[in-house]
């Protein structure tokens, strides 16, 4: 059979005569990541925001603050969008929905975690605070969106700078952004992250071998688990797909770990 018509026919079956020889259909090997390209300061627009490209999957981030009056310490909230026009899996409302919501909240749940962000450098006064929402918008989607969007997002919230405010005089009194030459309630502050959530995604292949940083394609064939290294503990996310990825843990921890140098240089290019 032509091999345009087995992949779109028979896709396992395709992916089968790759992996006897140890390659993928992109060239890769079963454990080689595709290349990535990062860019801080995408939007000038934004407080922090950050454009990645893995292969052909591509994001951009988005970092905006807003001042809170809640008695409660500042946070960060992350909203993943994937329209239709990224890629054609999310055509499909539901599974754009249901990996949208996974993405959100997972996301927001990592980069609150103690571990990872310090609340307190949010603190304005008194009952006042900033609150981080991170927007992260696919442009194209071609597998990995966990992988993207946590890295996107890291980088993002890396390159925040909170700008200095003022208080501003009126009916009720509150505070603003502040210009030139006025009296500084806050200072402009960086944003510093205690710990990066470094993440790898797996993606089970037909025979059981598990490859690295999967494809669009790859993705569909079977079970993908992602891993995530928070301050030397391992967080697992299962995502999709019948195979019991707890029993290749084993397996998979060492190759995700060998990946933390590559990802560590990325952020700090």
């Amino acid at each position: 059979m032509d091999a345009e018509l087995l992949q779109r026919f028979n896709p396992e079956e395709f992916y089968r005569h790759f992996l006897a020889d140890g390659l993928r259909p992109d060239g890769r090997q079963l454990r080689q990541s595709r290349a990535a390209e990062l860019r801080k300061g995408a939007l000038g627009s934004a407080c922090g925001s950050a454009s990645l490209r893995l292969g052909r999957s591509s994001v951009l981030a988005g970092v905006r603050a807003e001042l809170a009056t809640e008695e409660a310490l500042g946070r960060v909230e992350v909203s993943v969008e994937l329209p239709a026009l990224a890629g054609a899996l999310f055509r499909e409302k539901h599974r754009a929905l249901g990996l949208m919501s996974f993405l959100s909240n997972t996301l927001t749940e990592l980069l609150n975690s103690p571990a990872v962000f310090d609340p307190a450098q949010l603190a304005v006064q008194k009952e006042v605070c900033w609150m981080l929402n991170v927007h992260i918008l696919c442009l194209n989607y071609d597998g990995n969106a966990f992988d993207l969007c946590l890295l996107a997002a890291i980088a993002a919230l890396e390159d925040t700078r909170l700008p200095a405010l003022m208080a501003e005089s009126g009916e009720v009194p509150r505070l603003a952004v502040a210009a030139p030459g006025s009296e500084l309630v806050a200072e402009a502050r960086q944003l510093a992250l205690l710990a990066r959530p470094l993440p790898t995604t797996f993606a089970q292949m037909p025979g059981g071998q598990w490859v690295l940083d999967p494809c669009a394609a790859e993705e569909s064939l079977g079970a993908s688990v992602s891993l995530c290294l928070v301050e030397g503990r391992w967080l697992v996310f299962h995502q999709g797909g019948g195979a019991d990825a707890g029993r290749f843990l084993e397996e998979l921890m060492p190759l995700a770990r060998g990946e933390m140098s590559k990802l560590t240089r990325l952020l700090e290019n």
